[in-house]
């Protein structure tokens, strides 16, 4: 009886250490799986690493080149704004340089030209010179006069009759005066005085003709 249990406890315990032996070894199996798993995982987080580091690394690379843009870009307008300015101040001098300049002419012309031409209208010149006289006035006044050039261009349908004459009452000269100056009628100056009027929108207005001649200059 003592043998035959002896011999049942044996042969459990044997096959207790093979069934142990089995789930062991599936336990190891399992464990290995585990590992393999867990070392894929783990590479793949080294790979994922890498590629957001590198990510991270392109990302400020590119901040920083625009940033090197945009600073260039601002330093660009900032100086093509300085260049706006100087261009400002260069065309403003140049046109008071020309105004000035005009208006040395026109005052050299009135002042070392005209009186010599008063002079010679009064030395008794047959009608041909006279005539040549008068367009010679007329002419060097034209080209002269910064006013005269400003109202032909806003007003192209006057006559260079009435810019001359429109010149001489700028100048504050009477319809008698002007008339002399012209060698004209003081009908004729009239006549042309209220073309202006007309042309440049006076007609029935109390302007003096003088005054809004004057706002050209």
């Amino acid at each position: 009886m003592t043998n035959k249990t002896t011999y049942e406890e044996l042969k459990q315990r044997v096959k207790d250490l093979k069934k142990d032996a089995v789930e062991r070894k599936r336990a190891e199996e399992a464990l290995r799986e585990s590992a393999r798993r867990l070392q894929m995982a783990y590479d793949q987080s080294i790979m994922y690493a890498r590629e957001l580091k590198e990510e991270i690394v392109d990302r400020k690379q590119a901040e920083a080149l625009l940033r090197k843009r945009e600073a260039e870009l601002e330093i660009k307008t900032r100086n093509l704004e300085e260049a706006n300015i100087a261009l400002k101040v260069l065309l403003k001098k140049r046109d008071e340089d020309k105004i000035e300049l005009e208006e040395k002419m026109l005052f050299n012309v009135e002042k070392l030209v005209t009186p010599y031409l008063q002079k010679l209208k009064s030395s008794g010149l047959d009608d041909r010179q006279d005539a040549c006289l008068r367009v010679l006035r007329t002419n060097l006044s034209d080209i002269l006069s910064p006013f005269s050039r400003k109202l032909s261009s806003k007003y192209m349908n006057l006559t260079p009759a009435e810019i001359q004459v429109a010149n001489f009452v700028k100048q504050g000269k009477t319809t008698k005066e002007i008339a002399i100056l012209l060698n004209s009628s003081i009908s004729a100056v009239q006549f042309h005085r209220n073309n202006l009027r007309n042309k440049l929108g006076l007609t029935n207005k109390k302007t003096n003709l003088s005054s809004y001649l004057l706002s050209f200059t």
